[in-house]
């Protein structure tokens, strides 16, 4: 039987069936983790380190990280002896193992005597997430053998600095139902179906399951469609895109009670899937009375490091990078941006999604700039992602930069190209100030930028063969 985690019952609240892959799955089937990713586990490692400095008589038990039942003997140890702070601490209860961030010692009655612990995690977000509580409601289980009962909170230490309260009562009888469904999957009495969720995008198995939609024709890969909806699809005898295809909006909302904007949505989508093609869903007037500027941004933490931009305007074509060889320099290129910005009276500004955005705020409130080039990203910028969504269902399950460039014959020189992973390369050139890294980023960065223009520009080429 393998062993039932904190973080297992976390995924599997969003997908049961990662819990099945990684009971029976082949490994290799696993994806690599990215550079981006190890990245943000160092961060969210030295982060958690920070935090416990703060923590006085702080104890951790020793053990050699295999032998699961010296570490949870030693870790009853120590809330025996009642220190007021365990860091990692091992905990058994039958098939179930973990190590909570921390124990906290409480006032309370406990087979340890007149004190009790509860769990804490420490996470770098704001507020709890259901993820979070249930790894606490699970690890609060793990409890019981030691205090002869289980805690009736826990806490997540949040990056606001506040250690928020957690009810665990509220949630145990959904974690307890969720750990029988796991149980079953293990022993091999409950089958699990692979859809597309919220949890898919870290989940190292989320190759080979795009693999199985992708050979199967699965509605999951319709955009919009929820994995909730997609197995309520799979039950009413429409587990594929074709089978959607083919009725009407009206026909999807009455056989699958989906509202009509989703139903149409799902339609067009299974169209364009089916035809290759985009499908017209507004109004494709396009703009070409003013320069257009496609602007992507790098980031490093809070820190932007990089603009990059083209600017187009009849036959005249520009790319330009204004670049922070340390992140120091964020005020020089944001201001360098702005007055590269103020040659045209007006202009419009593309982005894909609103990332942009929230850093143009940010930036004018930190070092103000040239008010002439604020307008344009004030007044005209564009989510050119939420552009082409409204107007244009394509064959795609995502509308990420990544997905749409594809479609239209745009391929990134690097093959792990991406923003978490740009910062990963940052970090490395800051350490070692190797050029080629260096390189890299600006190549990353002007894919970015002319994947958005080849997009406009074969958009642009499909209504005018359409003739619309």
């Amino acid at each position: 039987m393998r062993a039932i985690t904190p973080t297992a019952i976390a995924s599997s609240s969003k997908c049961l069936h990662s819990w099945y892959l990684d009971c029976f799955g082949n490994p290799q089937w696993k994806r690599q983790r990215e550079e981006g990713e190890l990245l943000e586990q160092q961060r969210g490692l030295e982060y958690e380190r920070k935090l416990i400095s703060q923590l006085p008589a702080l104890v951790e038990p020793s053990w050699d990280g295999r032998d699961w039942q010296d570490g949870h003997d030693r870790t009853r140890s120590l809330m025996q002896e009642g220190h007021p702070w365990i860091y990692q601490g091992v905990l058994l209860n039958g098939h179930f193992r973990g190590k909570p961030d921390l124990l906290k010692k409480i006032d309370g009655s406990s087979k340890l005597g007149m004190h009790t612990y509860i769990p804490i995690e420490i996470k770098g977000h704001k507020q709890i997430s259901l993820r979070d509580r249930y790894q606490l409601v699970s690890c609060a289980m793990m409890l019981e053998p030691i205090l002869g009962t289980i805690p009736t909170k826990g806490g997540v230490w949040l990056n606001t600095g506040v250690v928020a309260d957690a009810e665990i009562e509220k949630d145990r009888s959904i974690v307890a139902r969720l750990i029988e469904k796991m149980q079953d999957i293990n022993a091999g009495k409950l089958k699990t179906e692979s859809v597309r969720c919220g949890g898919c995008r870290r989940c190292l198995w989320s190759t080979h399951c795009e693999n199985e939609w992708n050979r199967l024709e699965h509605a999951c890969l319709l955009y919009g469609i929820s994995g909730e909806t997609a197995r309520r699809f799979s039950r009413l005898g429409l587990a594929s895109w074709r089978d959607v295809a083919v009725l009407t909006p009206q026909e999807i909302s009455d056989r699958t009670r989906l509202k009509m904007k989703a139903s149409i949505s799902a339609v067009q989508h299974a169209q364009a899937r089916q035809t290759d093609r985009p499908v017209i869903r507004g109004d494709i007037r396009l703009t070409d009375d003013m320069p257009i500027y496609f602007y992507d941004i790098e980031t490093y933490g809070k820190d932007v490091y990089l603009h990059g931009l083209i600017r187009i305007f009849g036959n005249d074509r520009e790319e330009r990078q204004f670049i922070a060889r340390d992140p120091s320099e964020e005020k020089k290129i944001w201001h360098q941006f702005l007055d590269y910005l103020a040659q045209d009276e007006k202009a419009l500004v593309y982005c894909w999604a609103d990332y942009e955005r929230t850093f143009v705020k940010i930036l004018k409130e930190k070092h103000g700039g040239n008010p002439k080039g604020l307008i344009h990203l004030e007044t005209n910028l564009v989510d050119q992602c939420a552009w082409v969504k409204d107007r244009f269902a394509l064959p795609l399950t995502s509308y990420s930069i990544k997905s749409v460039a594809p479609y239209f014959g745009f391929h990134w020189h690097a093959e792990d190209a991406g923003g978490l992973n740009s910062e990963a390369w940052y970090k490395e050139w800051l350490e070692t100030g190797d050029e080629s890294i260096l390189e890299k980023i600006l190549r990353y960065n002007l894919d970015d930028v002319v994947a958005m223009e080849e997009i406009d520009l074969a958009l642009r080429k499909w209504v005018a063969d359409s003739h619309f």
